[in-house]
């Protein structure tokens, strides 16, 4: 029986992190969206961030989960070693958070501090 434990772990960080950033940028839109109509919300950012995290950040937490777990699968079906379907999904997965954040922060960095 073959363990997938660490891929398991490392496809749940990703979309983890995917998720957060995803929050974060979205609660940030509505922000700026509700400045132009007249409302600031930018004192309750983190709150908002908080009570809306089913909508959009565990939303894409689960997507991200999910496809990034059955796209191994499929890499695991067509390779010969656990190993090195372990190492394709991790070297995809890595540049592809990464990427993601880096696009994103700046859309929400305004509301960090």
């Amino acid at each position: 029986m073959h363990r997938h434990y660490g891929v398991i772990i490392k496809c749940f960080l990703s979309a983890l992190i995917i998720g957060t950033v995803t929050q974060l940028t979205s609660t940030a839109g509505f922000v700026r969206w509700a400045a132009a109509q007249g409302n600031n919300f930018s004192s309750s950012y983190w709150t908002i961030v908080k009570d809306r995290w089913h909508t959009d950040g565990l939303t894409t937490f689960l997507i991200c989960m999910a496809s990034s777990l059955i796209i191994y699968l499929i890499i695991r079906k067509f390779t010969t070693q656990q190993e090195t379907a372990e190492k394709i999904i991790t070297w995809s997965l890595i540049p592809i958070t990464l990427i993601y954040s880096v696009i994103m922060y700046p859309n929400f960095s305004d509301y960090l501090l």
